[in-house]
Formats: C-alpha cells, sequence, structure tokens
C-alpha cells in the first residue's frame, strides 16, 4: 500500500470526529507539495467512514484557494468541534509567501455537502 502513495504528499493528518445524522467517521488532512518547491501547497480535507469492515474515502475537497496563494503551510491546527455543531470542521492555517518571511493566518470553516469558508483569519 506505502509503494503507491504519492511521492508529492508532503503531510497527512487525522483531526478527530465527524457526526452527520447517523454516519459517523473521522476528518483527515492531506498536503500535496510539488517536487520542485516553486509553487504552493495542494490542501484537501477528506472524511474517512467505515463501510461494511473496511474503511473508506467518503469525501475529498481540494481547498483550491490555498494553492492560489503560492505559499507554504508551516502549520495548521484544528479548533475543537462544539457538541451542537459536530459536523463542522474548524482549522487555522500559518501560510508563509513563496516571497515573504512571515507567516498570515487563514481560517477554514468546513461543512460536508455544503460550501467551505477560507479566508484570513479574523479576531
Amino acid at each position: 500500500m506505502l509503494r503507491s502513495l504519492s511521492p508529492l504528499v508532503a503531510d497527512v493528518q487525522v483531526l478527530g470526529p465527524w457526526i452527520e445524522g447517523e454516519r459517523r467517521g473521522i476528518w483527515r488532512t492531506v498536503m500535496l507539495q510539488s517536487l520542485d518547491e516553486t509553487t504552493g501547497n495542494r490542501f484537501f480535507v477528506q472524511q474517512l467512514e467505515k463501510d461494511g469492515g473496511q474503511v473508506r474515502v467518503s469525501t475529498s475537497t481540494e481547498i483550491v484557494e490555498i494553492g492560489e496563494l503560492d505559499g507554504a503551510i508551516v502549520s495548521y491546527r484544528p479548533d475543537a468541534p462544539s457538541e451542537a455543531q459536530a459536523e463542522l470542521l474548524t482549522l487555522f492555517l500559518d501560510i508563509v509567501p513563496l516571497d515573504g518571511e512571515i507567516a498570515e493566518t487563514y481560517e477554514l470553516f468546513f461543512t460536508s455537502q455544503e460550501p467551505y469558508v477560507f479566508g484570513p483569519a479574523s479576531n
């Protein structure tokens, strides 16, 4: 299985559980980096769930705005979900522009089957 893993995968994180009606699973993020490092990262949010004893990717969404920033993700962290909104994933991402030195913080609000919201973090 590991032999088929793309060499572009730079980071994979399991972020915690999601619940959607009767369905349950975990959130996972996958970050890709080009081999020449002249472009920004590609970043995906995935939902994993068990299906007949097998774990499968039920959704996979690329956050295209991150790639358009031409920056490198230096860190990201989830915000703990509230019990009232167990289906909502909130991430804070620190991104350094490829031509810069200081990271800028962005936030991502992601809910399955709805448009996500991505932009500069608000205080």
